[in-house]
């Protein structure tokens, strides 16, 4: 029986937290997934809004997140037409507010791609469990039919620990 990898989009706010100082759990978990990622354990996706989002960061920071997106090697893709509507589909919706489109559209991404999973670290705009059956339910809406599990790292990572 051949072992299916988990297909996962990574959120612009995982990149960040692989660099973060002031939160050593959550930089300790990223950097696990990041390398877990790395061998292909998982199968790593992004799309061009995630490196949009690192090209705003300042100097030097923005460098060192572009060289780990160069090390990890994800998959990247360019929202389609349709993932832009469904993540104004999202707005409209109130699933995010409507200051935060580009969090609409990593969700928007994952569900157009048919991934597993959506890792990130923003629990208040995209990963907790509310926000996550209302996405689902208005990508449902929307004429998909698969669902994304929106988790963080850790939550893969334990998950694969059991495994």
């Amino acid at each position: 029986m051949a072992v299916t990898r988990l297909r996962i989009y990574i959120e612009t706010t995982v990149w960040s937290f692989a660099l973060a100082d002031d939160a050593p759990d959550y930089r300790a978990d990223t950097e696990e997934f990041l390398d877990r990622c790395r061998r292909r354990v998982f199968e790593p996706f992004i799309s061009d809004l995630v490196l949009e989002e690192i090209g705003h960061a300042e100097p030097p920071l923005r460098e060192h997140l572009e060289k780990l997106v160069a090390d990890v090697r994800p998959t990247l893709f360019t929202l389609s037409e349709r993932a832009l509507a469904l993540a104004d589909a999202f707005l409209a919706a109130g699933v995010v507010p409507p200051s935060k489109p580009d969090d609409a559209g990593h969700v928007a991404a994952a569900f157009d791609r048919r991934l597993d999973v959506l890792v990130s670290w923003n629990f208040r705009h995209i990963a907790n469990v509310r926000r996550a059956e209302k996405f689902n339910a208005v990508a449902v809406l929307e004429g998909y039919h698969h669902e994304v599990r929106i988790v963080s790292p850790s939550e893969v990572l334990y998950a694969e620990d059991d495994a």
